[in-house]
């Protein structure tokens, strides 16, 4: 039987950007296809991110750098979920009681070239020696360093439309950007890629190309009613992707990249850490052939505490925690709406949530921080641990040693 959602209306938070608001608008369509009688708020938040334009992304700091505003409106429980680009989520934490409730079908996770509209050349390689190439990625400018060392790169920052502009700004001096495929594809600009680059060349970010779905742990309605919209074969990949990052314990200021495939039965990952000119770098691959093969002791369900977040409540433990809002309902002498299912829906401010019951609520396993409700626990365990161990083998490579030069280097900007 489908989910049926607690509460008449849902809370959205997003960025004020074109692209985040096309991304949450989406979901909100996808949603409604299941669930048709409940409603959607959008609120708008500004992020530390879209604030700062003029600093290197690598100089303002990893955590939170797009989330951190959302995640506290969530804490705060003035929304009920955020709508990220999952490349934008922090693998290495997230903060207490946050989680990515789903993960959407990806889009294309490669970089475009996007060539300013003055210059006739329609590819990196034809752009002549000296070109300045508008990026704000140490990941991007690391690799292409290695395939075209005779470009300038220089930060550029803004949301789409603000990086439009600046690289058709001849005073501005950009004969050329890198930007993901899938914003283009998002906002139908798929006219103005000039080149996609291959993994071959440049490998893409932790989760790029996907949306990721924040929530609260505790909000075990919020979590159900999104799990919908997993879609398994991305979700599994992210989750290999996010456990590499979390292991290498990377971030914007440090290049790193991957490249996922998944059959539905094997997985593999290739990974790669470089120094911020791209002159060092270790890069290899791992590979589970099997993902339903289970390589680990199995683990037991049963209720965890608010601390000890690793294990999956079982379905009915989620039934009693509907039973128990409903009775809350009902004593608050509310009015009742019933949908098909018999289940009784809440509005938002009939369902906060204190303190006390926050400890006591049980939570969802994660991996890498993912919720993959429905989806087989074997393949999450194997898939994250396969990129658990791919990061593990480039620390054996010489990582650390790159890791410790690039900390050496970058100073972060308070935000």
């Amino acid at each position: 039987m489908s989910y049926a959602p607690l509460r008449l209306k849902y809370i959205i938070g997003t960025r004020e950007s074109q692209l985040a608001l096309i991304q949450t608008e989406s979901v909100i369509a996808q949603l409604r296809t299941f669930y048709p009688h409940i409603e959607y708020e959008i609120i708008k938040i500004k992020t530390a991110g879209d604030k700062n334009l003029l600093t290197p992304l690598a100089n303002i700091g990893d955590k939170g750098l797009f989330t951190k505003e959302l995640e506290i409106e969530l804490e705060k429980q003035t929304i009920d979920f955020v709508v990220h680009s999952l490349k934008d989520v922090p693998s290495t934490t997230l903060p207490p009681n946050m989680i990515i409730g789903a993960i959407l079908e990806r889009a294309d996770p490669r970089d475009a070239v996007i060539i300013a509209t003055r210059r006739q050349e329609k590819s990196l390689n034809e752009l002549p020696a000296g070109s300045v190439i508008g990026t704000s990625s140490t990941r991007r400018i690391a690799q292409l360093k290695l395939k075209y060392p005779h470009f300038t790169y220089k930060n550029i920052r803004g949301n789409m439309n603000t990086r439009w502009e600046k690289l058709n700004n001849e005073e501005l001096g950009y004969d050329a950007m890198i930007a993901a495929v899938a914003g283009f594809q998002r906002l139908q600009w798929t006219h103005r890629i000039s080149e996609i680059i291959e993994p071959d060349k440049v490998l893409y970010a932790i989760g790029q190309g996907a949306l990721g779905i924040e929530c609260r742990h505790n909000d075990i309605d919020t979590i159900r009613m999104l799990s919908v919209l997993n879609h398994e074969p991305s979700l599994i990949r992210c989750v290999a992707e996010r456990a590499f990052l979390k292991r290498i314990e990377g971030g914007c200021s440090i290049p790193n990249a991957v490249r996922t495939e998944y059959n539905g039965k094997s997985l593999i990952i290739n990974g790669i850490l470089l120094n911020l000119d791209g002159s060092r770098y270790v890069k290899d691959d791992m590979e589970n052939p099997d993902l339903t093969i289970s390589m680990t002791t199995p683990m037991p369900n049963f209720f965890v505490s608010q601390t000890d977040d690793d294990l999956l409540t079982p379905d009915d433990e989620i039934q009693t925690v509907r039973k128990n809002l409903k009775r809350k309902r009902t004593d608050s002498n509310t009015d009742d709406d019933d949908d098909d299912n018999n289940t009784i829906l809440l509005p938002p401010s009939s369902i906060k949530i204190s303190s006390t019951e926050i400890a006591n609520t049980p939570l969802l396993r994660h991996y890498a921080h993912v919720c993959g409700v429905n989806i087989n626990e074997t393949i999450l365990e194997n898939a994250e641990l396969c990129g658990t161990n791919l990061a593990v083998k480039l620390m054996q490579m010489g990582a650390d040693s790159i890791l410790e030069e690039i900390h050496q280097k970058v100073v972060n900007i308070p935000t």
